[in-house]
């Protein structure tokens, strides 16, 4: 009787496996490393998703994802320190453009995704923006499911830490700056 009911959770709960993404940093993605997410790791991940009963509780948990994967990656690469935006003065070994910040983000997403704990949403790769000429931007798109609005997902406004901006992709696309 105890081995049924092994089986039957063996169905339930498919096995966690890692996961290795690309970290990209030092503007324009000119440096990388490897993140190697453990299976306890993403088991931790994707609680956030446990209990996630609408579109902007998942993207929600979407953020607090992406950003505990930025956590993560610290450890890795020396992002630690990069501020928003593009400072000037900021020539540390890990700081980042939007470049970095929408491949890494881009893939966070597809991370997410591969472990099927999108239900309202599909990562839809990277999305750019020239509201002006000179203010080339990029960013990680989230497509909702239900009524297909676009989001976007930006990590590059803030620094290393904060939580990510998820706002609507039309009006990001006019230049949004929180």
């Amino acid at each position: 009787m105890q081995r049924r009911w092994l089986w039957l959770f063996t169905l339930v709960a498919p096995p966690v496996f890692s996961a290795t993404l690309t970290v990209c940093y030092h503007y324009g993605c000119s440096r990388q490393a490897a993140l190697e997410v453990d299976a306890a790791q993403i088991r931790k991940l994707g609680q956030r998703f446990a209990r996630v009963g609408s579109a902007p509780a998942e993207r929600a948990a979407v953020a607090d994802t992406v950003r505990a994967l930025y956590r993560l990656a610290a450890r890795v690469a020396p992002i630690a320190s990069d501020q928003g935006g593009n400072p000037a003065a900021d020539d540390s070994a890990g700081r980042m453009d939007c470049i970095d910040h929408s491949r890494n983000v881009e893939g966070f997403l597809a991370l997410i995704e591969a472990r099927h704990w999108l239900r309202f949403h599909r990562a839809a790769g990277r999305v750019h923006r020239a509201p002006w000429l000179v203010n080339d931007h990029y960013a990680a798109r989230l497509d909702e499911t239900g009524d297909g609005q676009s989001w976007v997902v930006d990590t590059w406004f803030k620094d290393f830490g904060a939580p990510p901006e998820v706002v609507p992709l039309t009006i990001w696309k006019e230049g949004y700056s929180p």
